[in-house]
């Protein structure tokens, strides 16, 4: 399968590292506006060529699948060209920056019998997978609540705060947070399932270029209710997951190894705390070196999800089984991160 790439930053680094490790997928191209990006990357991947003309790749390799991995303001654009000229699309998140060229890309790709992927990679890490079959196997119990906060220094320089270098997320509807809010968004609907309502807070504590450091929302869904978080000021950095059920209750660290569950234990009801304590304490010991092992080891770390959601995708496209992420998800998931946007609140 003929694959190509638009856009060659720090992201799709993981997207290519993933790529040439996928049997069966042939990346034939890379794109970037910048000369030598394009052909570092190509490089340093092995890619036959490279462009800075997306239309021009598009014409002369005709590839199958196409990644783009550039600003999110530009991927209304490429992605509809992209699927214009007959390849399915896997785009980074935010897919779009309004929900209105959500549902436009979603159209496009059903008239063109093309897919139109939306990277929710940490849907697909270890922890919320294993989570999850709790969940199906009955062992977790009915979802009650779910929590999603993502704590990360975005104030500096080296995040998104540099004045002399403005990120393209500042031009987002809640600036760079908005940037996280697929992650949040993806995973309260993968526990509690589309939302019915949804109520935000963005406020600002640090000075800095940003519009908002701070986010909060409530959640109201099909199946629970959901918080949602995302702080720049909290420290140190983590992405915590939270799932709440009848028989179980389960927390993760996404950015590490990291999974504890508390449950009900047979026995005296006073021993349960230091049972699930004495469990936590060992498994947080071993993640803890398995995470610093990983970082000598290499490999994807945190990116663990996107290397299985590429995939679980090529292989749907592939044999046409069911894509690992469902087209009415994707729409779904963007409902909600458009209920979430600082101008629906003042509406």
């Amino acid at each position: 399968m003929r694959t190509a790439l638009i856009g060659a930053g720090q992201i799709a680094r993981q997207h290519l590292g993933c790529l040439r490790n996928l049997q069966g997928v042939e990346v034939a191209a890379v794109c970037d506006l910048a000369p030598s990006v394009a052909e570092c990357a190509a490089e340093r991947y092995g890619i036959p060529s490279w462009f800075t003309d997306h239309r021009r790749m598009l014409s002369e390799v005709r590839p199958e699948v196409v990644h783009i991995t550039t600003p999110p303001t530009s991927h209304h654009r490429l992605a509809m060209d992209a699927l214009d000229a007959g390849a399915h699309v896997i785009v980074e998140k935010p897919a779009t920056a309004t929900f209105e060229e959500l549902e436009a890309l979603v159209r496009r790709a059903g008239e063109k019998g093309r897919v139109l992927i939306e990277d929710y990679n940490y849907l697909f890490n270890r922890a919320p997978r294993e989570i999850l079959r709790r969940i199906e196997s009955g062992e977790f119990g009915e979802v009650t609540h779910v929590e999603v906060l993502i704590c990360l220094d975005i104030l500096g320089p080296s995040g998104f705060a540099d004045p002399n270098s403005p990120h393209p997320c500042l031009t987002l509807s809640g600036g760079p947070i908005a940037d996280f809010l697929p992650h949040l968004a993806s995973l309260a609907h993968l526990f509690v399932g589309p939302h019915r309502r949804a109520h935000s807070v963005w406020t600002k504590r640090s000075p800095s270029v940003l519009p908002y450091d701070e986010f909060r929302a409530v959640v109201d869904a099909e199946r629970g209710t959901a918080t949602l978080g995302f702080s720049a000021n909290s420290q140190p950095d983590g992405f915590w997951l939270r799932v709440y059920g009848k028989r179980m209750q389960a927390t993760a660290n996404l950015f590490e190894t990291r999974l504890t569950f508390d449950r009900l234990r047979p026995g005296p009801k006073p021993l349960r705390p230091l049972l699930n304590g004495l469990e936590e304490s060992r498994i947080i010991r071993r993640a803890a070196i398995g995470g610093l092992l990983g970082k000598f080891r290499g490999g994807p770390g945190a990116y663990e999800g996107l290397f299985e959601l590429l995939a679980r995708t090529y292989r749907s496209l592939g044999d046409g089984s069911a894509l690992p992420v469902a087209q009415h998800q994707i729409v779904e998931i963007n409902r909600l991160v458009d209920a979430l946007k600082p101008e629906r609140q003042q509406a």
